[in-house]
């Protein structure tokens, strides 16, 4: 690994924005410009009402208050009247937009009916509710739905994507979606509130929190198809999307936290890092209880472990390094330990895991390349003679072209270029679509051919922060959760579009000491636990549902557009039916704040689709592409007034897309 979200307000004629108790209200224009706003309500004091909320029910019932065991402020909703409701209700404007709602929900109890609702003119359109049975529900018009149980003092992460104009709406907790295409409980065409309370005849307590609503403009008069639909690893089963679950070695993240999510994010592998100082912490006496647990769980989850031998143990005198950083170990008695160590790794692990990776960024760390070469030697001879098969990676930190050649020269000097099964590097830039960084990745594959031919490049660690200051590699810019996103995006599907295996960092926010970095997809509390699913999370869904091994690059594609400046086009089709899915964004730099998009028309030389949709890959909304936006000729196919944005969307036939 290379060394709370701002908020942006897009322009006031676009849209009027006022904070309400640390939450930010959004009043929109329609068709309105999406505006990804967040907010909590730390910033009000324990006991008051927050400013700009409607509140119901009797004084004190509605007020602001710390969290039983916690030091997390949040809304508390209190009943304690059988006759009357207690209810706090925020407007974020009328907007016939689509509204992706999402909050943090707890109950006290499970004998009290706890619902949040998005309303508009005719009263409660969607609502998702905890019920008196111990349930959580939600409605398909007037039928209730039950999305199974709940636990009482425990918070629930819930989305909801609402579309006025189909009066549908898609449910999410904990990072799955539980129904889709509900018809809204009221008719309506717009919405313009978000209320939370506890209903009249109950007694009980609530706590509301995180409460984030972004309202996201399709092309008008495009039908409104649905949602991409997530998809597990196990649904999945192989694609080259990686995620990272680094730092486990050290405490840094939280495996019990971020479990229940990893599996549904859909990619089909993740990195972990081996820990040998985690697990020997006595001499010659292994604990393997906590990579066991990870390895396992990500493997029944659908996962392929890729474990990284790296970091040394400062048990033994000259036992190197055992972080960011780290030097190899020196000392014979430390290398003696050290093999122990991975072969005993290897051998209670080969039946899991068939790919390795030997330390972490040798070159950012000052390790001589010689060092490094006749380390790499060692160690992957060991891994090797336990398992013949296994796929053992170096790697380096960047793209340090010279470092590679040097230690690909080194190795194949040494008669052991063989045991080079991939190479691995750390492409940190701002700009995801910096053409530096693909000149370098195409030197680097060369060398490899060149060097160790059949060895495999790979993008092993690259992510971007969620909020300024952060700690780690791209932390002393200014991001938010929407320029994570859109980074995530364009620049998986720029490794995608080339062929690469590249790897998402990180599954989870990493608490280093005193520090927080926060390239998760999830973000986290100060206890590690996970407080809710960012953006970049959903986004990252709808690449793991499309883009799997069932679509092949096709490099070279053929494309032009007005207008074309600045836009970056990556290809894929169905390796069976030939059908394509062709990703297009605009932007030559690090992503904005915005979301403005330009109406642009597109030409596909030798293009393939039958029923063409618009995915808007950040938000999963997928639309089809009326008769009068596309015509063919032969194999060149024509788009008209194609919303472009500095966020990938996919022109794709509707037979790749999975609802």
């Amino acid at each position: 690994m290379v060394n709370s979200p701002s908020l942006r307000r897009p322009s006031a004629v676009l849209m009027a924005a006022s904070l309400v108790g640390g939450l930010i209200s959004v009043a929109t224009a329609t068709p309105a410009t999406a505006a990804d706003l967040t907010g909590d309500f730390n910033s009000t004091a324990i006991g008051s009402a927050p400013s700009g909320w409607s509140v119901t029910g009797a004084a004190g019932d509605t007020t602001v208050q710390n969290v039983p065991g916690t030091v997390d402020r949040s809304l508390q909703l209190r009943d304690t009247s059988t006759s009357a409701p207690v209810t706090a209700s925020a407007s974020f404007g009328t907007t016939a937009s689509t509204v992706i709602a999402g909050f943090r929900l707890r109950a006290a109890q499970t004998s009290a009916t706890i619902g949040v609702h998005l309303d508009g003119a005719g009263g409660h359109n969607v609502t998702l509710a905890m019920g008196t049975d111990g349930h959580l529900y939600t409605y398909n018009g007037t039928e209730r739905v039950d999305l199974g149980t709940y636990t009482a003092d425990c918070w629930y992460d819930m989305r909801i994507v609402a579309d006025p104009a189909t009066g549908t709406a898609d449910i999410y907790i904990d990072g799955s979606r539980k129904a889709k295409r509900l018809a809204f409980r009221t008719a309506t065409k717009s919405l313009s509130a978000l209320q939370a309370g506890v209903s009249t005849a109950d007694t009980g307590t609530a706590w509301l929190d995180d409460v984030r609503t972004t309202t996201e403009s399709g092309p008008q008069g495009w039908p409104y198809l649905g949602q991409v639909g997530p998809r597990t690893a196990l649904q999945i089963g192989t694609s080259k999307l990686l995620v990272g679950a680094e730092t486990l070695d050290r405490d840094y993240t939280s495996e019990q936290a971020f479990a229940p999510y990893l599996g549904k994010l859909g990619a089909t592998k993740v990195r972990l890092q081996g820990g040998w100082a985690k697990t020997e912490k006595t001499k010659g006496v292994y604990d393997w209880t906590w990579l066991d647990k990870i390895v396992d769980d990500a493997s029944a989850k659908g996962l392929k472990p890729w474990i990284q031998l790296s970091y040394g143990n400062p048990i033994y005198s000259g036992g190197g390094g055992s972080g960011l950083g780290g030097v190899l170990p020196t000392s014979d008695e430390a290398l003696k330990a050290w093999d122990a160590w991975v072969k005993a790794m290897v051998n209670r692990y080969k039946d899991r895991v068939t790919e390795w990776e030997i330390w972490n960024e040798p070159n950012l760390a000052g390790i001589p390349v010689a060092d490094y070469t006749d380390f790499y030697v060692r160690t992957a001879s060991l891994v090797r003679s336990a398992q013949p098969g296994a796929v053992v990676f170096g790697q380096e930190a960047g793209i340090d072209v010279s470092y590679a050649k040097n230690f690909l020269t080194l190795l194949s000097q040494k008669g052991k270029s063989e045991l080079l099964g991939g190479f691995s590097y750390h492409p940190y830039n701002p700009n995801p679509d910096d053409a530096w960084t693909y000149e370098q990745v195409a030197k680097l594959k060369a060398l490899v051919d060149q060097y160790a031919p059949g060895a495999v490049i790979r993008q092993g660690e690259n992510g971007a922060p969620s909020a300024p200051g952060s700690f780690g590699a791209l932390g002393d810019l200014d991001w938010t959760e929407l320029s994570q996103s859109k980074w995530f995006l364009r620049r998986v599907l720029n490794d995608l579009g080339r062929d690469i295996s590249t790897s998402v960092f990180s599954i989870s926010d990493l608490h280093y000491p005193g520090k927080i970095n926060s390239k998760g997809l999830l973000q986290t509390n100060t206890d590690k636990s996970i407080r809710y699913a960012k953006p970049s999370f959903y986004a990252v869904q709808t690449v793991a549902s499309i883009f799997d091994s069932t679509l092949k690059p096709l490099p070279g594609y053929r494309w032009s557009a007005t207008p074309g400046t600045s836009l970056t086009v990556q290809a894929f089709a169905n390796r069976t039916s030939g059908r394509q899915v062709v990703g297009v964004w605009s932007g030559a730099g690090k992503p904005t704040e915005t979301n403005s998009r330009t109406a642009t028309d597109l030409t596909f030389t030798g293009g393939d689709f039958s029923d063409p949709v618009y995915v808007d890959v950040r938000t999963g909304a997928v639309y089809g592409v009326p008769a009068a936006n596309w015509s063919v000729q032969g194999s060149t196919y024509t788009f008209k007034d194609i919303p472009v944005y500095d966020s990938p969307v996919l022109i794709a036939d509707r037979s790749t897309v999975k609802f």
